[in-house]
């Protein structure tokens, strides 16, 4: 296998290194090959070429090189400053192909910020990310054959209807024809738009004007889309639809981030849910794993007859996973643990040699409302019709 020109960028002073070596293997790292001309590799400090003393180093690659296609979006120290108030604030985040990512944080984390530099609405301060391979900063126009963006404020003009708006888009698209007809004509009756298809832009109420915001996306399917708010001024009904759409897109062969400051609507789509505050992530994991990680999150309430001893309870505080007990009656207690599915048949073996006969168990676990506020301190918004 031929060897290859690549590029080495100092993180800080972008300052470039040019090397040559094998596509599989860079002074030691060996990396996937595939045609990812243009992308950025993170080069781990033993691959270092030597001389470069910075252990924060990015590889360009410009030939036939790059990593697995596992990854849809990732950004590389992504930064978006006004001034001195940083949006967003040296991000790195990674986006799997065929997820659903769901961006939960509260006003002002950096959420908007995020999807409209990877839309290329927005250019980065500093840093940068790719789409499918693709640079934000130096192939927009590449990354905008690949991502489509569904804003959290309807876009169109005030005089324009449905139908032609989505009608525009099929066609910047390469729809023509019946075949764009089909496409408009069954986007509008999925998103219940068929019978406001006439009505101008202006005189469509709040939900209306959402659901066409979101139903843009539906007509030309994008590798990468992106939902700031999707069911923001919707009712819960709409809310339903949309969630339900977002879903299949992803069944389809998308990838997806949603942005959102609902737990219920992160909940309802995200394969993984991304925490966010100030302009930084503070956490990325699916549902379960975010839920498991509260010390003590799960709480056991346990009823034992006839009531409880102290060494059973002694022994319930040293079973592995106990963070602490309450004695809230003579035969009941709260047990804040972790893990309680592993928790609980330890509990019940250690109990049994002392005489206690435990009469009813009942087990709630932290909601991703209480993992947001965990990690942020604040509370998240609650969907409501």
């Amino acid at each position: 296998m031929p060897n290859r020109t690549v590029k080495i960028f100092n993180s800080n002073s972008r300052r470039a290194e040019t090397a040559r070596g094998s596509p599989s293997l860079v002074n030691g790292a060996r990396l996937r090959t595939s045609s990812l001309r243009g992308s950025w590799v993170r080069i781990p400090p033993p691959a270092l070429l030597s001389g470069t003393r910075d252990r924060n180093v990015f590889l360009c690659i410009t030939g036939t090189f790059g990593v697995g296609l596992n990854t849809a979006v990732q950004t590389f120290d992504l930064t978006k400053a006004y001034g001195n108030a940083k949006a967003l604030d040296a991000l790195n985040l990674k986006v799997r192909q065929g997820e659903i990512l769901v961006l939960l944080g509260p006003n002002g984390s950096g959420k908007t910020t995020f999807l409209n530099l990877i839309s290329t609405v927005l250019r980065p301060t500093s840093g940068t990310a790719t789409v499918m391979g693709y640079d934000i900063v130096k192939q927009s126009l590449k990354v905008r054959e690949t991502i489509g963006i569904s804003f959290q404020e309807p876009r169109g003009f005030w005089r324009h209807k449905p139908y032609h708006i989505l009608s525009f888009h099929a066609a910047i698209y390469g729809l023509k024809g019946k075949e764009k007809s089909e496409v408009v004509d069954q986007t509008l009756k999925d998103f219940e738009l068929w019978t406001s298809r006439n009505k101008r832009f202006m005189e469509l109420s709040g939900g209306q004007g959402k659901r066409l915001e979101v139903a843009k996306l539906f007509v030309n399917r994008p590798k990468v889309a992106v939902f700031d708010e999707p069911t923001a001024m919707v009712d819960l009904d709409g809310k339903r639809l949309i969630w339900d759409k977002i879903r299949q897109l992803r069944e389809q062969g998308s990838t997806l981030v949603v942005a959102t400051n609902e737990v219920r609507e992160a909940e309802y789509l995200a394969d993984r849910i991304s925490i966010m505050k100030g302009g930084k992530e503070v956490v990325t994991q699916d549902l379960r794993t975010l839920k498991d990680s509260i010390s003590g999150g799960d709480v056991v309430e346990v009823g034992v007859s006839p009531t409880i001893t102290s060494g059973a309870l002694k022994a319930i505080e040293e079973v592995p996973g106990t963070v602490r007990v309450t004695q809230t009656s003579e035969n009941m207690l709260n047990a804040f643990v972790n893990r309680s599915e592993d928790w609980l048949p330890q509990m019940m073996a250690s109990v049994q040699s002392f005489g206690v006969k435990i009469t009813s168990i009942r087990v709630s676990e932290p909601s991703l409302d209480d993992v947001f506020l965990h990690y942020t301190g604040k509370e998240a918004v609650k969907a409501s019709a």
